[in-house]
């Protein structure tokens, strides 16, 4: 392989790897994140030079983390909103029992 045939190869590598998204990992909406790490999940399976995949597979582990962080906050949303209600009923059932009793 001559050098110009190397350097076309390395040039021609940087452009398939996926383009960075317009916004931080963070402000993407899910649907986004999702497309973004399909997007990376793909291009790790490219014939791509080890720094590049070095590359790919830290952008992921970005977008991995978003998603982990998401579905964490939203689950101890879930549980919090949970006891709310749990706690507004047990409170409708004692006002109900102490008119009812009353």
């Amino acid at each position: 392989m001559t050098a110009q045939t190397a350097t076309g190869h390395i040039a021609q590598d940087v452009d398939a790897v996926p383009a960075k998204p317009e916004h931080k990992v963070g402000q993407l909406t899910t649907g986004e994140l999702a497309r973004e790490r399909a997007r990376l999940e793909a291009a790790l399976h490219r014939p791509f030079a080890a720094e590049i995949k070095r590359l790919l597979r830290s952008r992921l582990d970005g977008v991995l983390a978003e998603q982990a962080d998401r579905t964490r906050r939203r689950d101890e949303d879930t549980a919090a909103a949970k006891a709310e209600l749990a706690t507004q009923d047990a409170a409708r059932a004692a006002s109900a029992a102490r008119t009812a009793g009353g």
